[in-house]
């Protein structure tokens, strides 16, 4: 039902899904098979049919627990000992390894194929690094991965509000109960009323500055912008991990790691800047730590492989998902792999929770702290759960919205407040006078480089805090041209919000838990006896200031070895 209001389009729904990637695509299509009755809707910010972080497809589920080859147990263990170094709620990483094969079943009947070897039997291969590999990575054919998702959506009859920014989430510190928002296009401001609400609106992907000076030129999708994140703070839910950056070796200027994941179990070489073979992999974290300290670059040399092996690892990186910005780079910079080497250094910083931790905190049933609310994928707390963990908690998250939703009305909307919030949004398009939004966010990402990123210390944090108390008057002043403008400028201000708790999340943790995504000078080591805890934020109701507090870690079902 659709009542138009002065100047705003209200809709109100049963299930609202923020995020039309494929965390919120899954999350709507399971929301609708539990609940055909409900009305679901999902707003995205471009189209769904090409959007989120996997736009242009996938080439595996890194966490399958196939029957017969791993199992839920092994998963927790490997990717507490591989990544998250005791910071775990053991019963989140279960949850999604046991739900993970009927998931990939579940796929595989919408038409997306998995590899298969001739026995008929899934191809696993070893997701993490170390003592605990563990087969969970199946191969598969995802290159249409989102426009199959968005079939299953148009299948189900769901209203999707493409082109649709949203900008705050209507809540009360104690419950969410829907959204605002305007579409790109036409400028229209639309409020959405909503039983309960999922949040899927992936990381903080244009946060640290690549050294390309590019300012969409990121590891991860730089059209996420911490949105959810900063909306769910605002509207009083609890967040945690967002001292932990992802903080990756890459190749300089490209931002993606390439040659390294595929390395041929070790055949390609390490060079450093005096042309010396080293021992240096990626996923060796003391070596990563040293390097970073060193600041120096790394090379990986291919000139010695026979020509079956550079055809081979051509043919993976010019099919990739990222295959357009890689081929484009290999001409742009005349770069041949049979002569040259290609040069490797510490890149941008982003948050994330696919492969990193920072997210919105969540439990099993993908509830945040708020009731009405649900979030999935790279929102979410799940850390290191990829592209399964936004299938499989996007799946969760939508059948527990209509369980919610089942035993709740929808709220009455205090339209005043929209009015008030529509006006702040749009007197940036007015402006005469003011900073633009391009201008504000450069500064500002630079500056998340330059102090926020690894290694840091309480000074550069503290002086971190600084610039951000000042950039939350500047970003006040904001002038946008267009609607396209009007996006960035509320992005920027999100982007701030994310800022602001990294720095404090940071200067909590007194220790260096996670090498390279964490590495605090003053505090270089691991401290087992007190920092076993959760670092966690939210807004003061009160003073609208940031509070960030501890918690201890619980173990769950199943305990691995630390």
């Amino acid at each position: 039902m659709s009542v138009t209001q002065p100047g705003i389009e209200t809709i109100e729904t049963d299930i609202l899904v923020i995020g039309g990637g494929s965390a919120g695509c899954m999350a709507a299509i399971a929301a609708s098979d539990a609940a055909p009755n409900m009305d679901v809707t999902i707003l995205e910010k471009a189209n769904i049919r090409r959007s989120g972080t996997l736009a242009t497809g996938m080439d595996a589920l890194n966490v399958v627990a196939v029957p017969g080859i791993a199992t839920p147990e092994e998963y927790v263990r490997g990717v507490d000992v591989a990544h998250l170094r005791g910071i775990i709620e053991e019963d989140l990483h279960y949850v999604l390894a046991e739900k993970s094969f009927a998931m990939l079943k579940k796929l595989e009947g919408w038409g997306i194929e998995f590899e298969k070897d001739e026995t008929g039997q899934y191809v696993a291969l070893p997701t993490f690094y170390g003592l605990y590999p563990g087969n969970f990575t199946i191969p598969m054919a995802g290159l249409d991965l989102k426009l199959i998702l968005s079939r299953e959506v148009a299948k189900r009859g769901i209203r999707v509000l493409n082109y649709t920014m949203t900008t705050c989430l209507l809540s009360d510190y104690n419950g969410v109960y829907g959204a605002c928002g305007f579409n790109t296009r036409s400028g229209k401001f639309i409020v959405c009323p909503a039983k309960a609400v999922i949040l899927a609106t992936g990381g903080c992907g244009r946060f640290g500055m690549p050294s390309s000076g590019y300012m969409y030129g990121t590891f991860d999708f730089p059209g996420n912008a911490g949105d959810g994140y900063s909306m769910a703070y605002r509207a009083g839910a609890q967040l945690r991990n967002f001292e932990y950056v992802q903080h990756y070796v890459e190749i300089k200027k490209l931002n993606v790691p390439l040659g390294k994941g595929y390395d041929l179990e070790g055949k390609t070489k390490m060079i450093n800047e005096r042309g010396e073979e080293i021992e240096y992999r990626d996923a060796w974290d003391e070596d990563e730590v040293k390097l970073l300290l060193s600041g120096e670059s790394v090379y990986e040399r291919f000139s010695h492989l026979p020509e079956e092996d550079i055809k081979r690892i051509e043919e993976i990186w010019f099919n990739s998902e990222r295959k357009h910005s890689i081929i484009s780079f290999f001409r742009e910079k005349k770069i041949d792999i049979r002569k040259d080497d290609i040069e490797y250094g510490f890149e941008d910083i982003s948050l994330c929770s696919g492969h990193g931790m920072s997210g919105i905190k969540v439990d099993t049933e993908a509830a945040t702290t708020l009731k009405g609310l649900y979030a999935a994928g790279d929102v979410a707390c799940v850390p290191i759960q990829y592209l399964s963990g936004a299938f499989v908690y996007g799946e969760i998250a939508g059948q527990s919205a209509v369980k919610y939703a089942e035993n709740c009305d929808t709220w009455e909307i205090d339209h005043e407040l929209v009015q008030v919030h529509a006006e702040k949004i749009f007197a940036q398009l007015g402006r005469t006078d003011g900073i633009k939004p391009k201008d504000f966010e450069l500064e500002l990402r630079n500056m998340i480089t330059k102090y926020l990123a690894p290694p840091r210390d309480a000074e550069k944090l503290e002086t971190a805090l600084k610039w951000i108390k000042k950039y939350r008057n500047d970003v006040e002043n904001l002038k946008a041209e267009d609607l396209h403008e009007l996006v960035k400028a509320v992005e920027a201000g999100f982007i701030l919000d994310c800022a602001e708790m990294t720095a404090r999340s940071a200067l909590t943790r007194k220790e260096t838990r996670w090498g390279k995504n964490d590495y605090r000078s003053d505090f270089p080591e691991r401290d087992d006896e007190n920092w076993l805890k959760f670092v966690n934020l939210k807004i003061d109701q009160e003073t609208g200031e940031m509070v960030v507090f501890t918690t201890p870690v619980k173990r769950g079902r199943s305990r691995g070895d630390k």
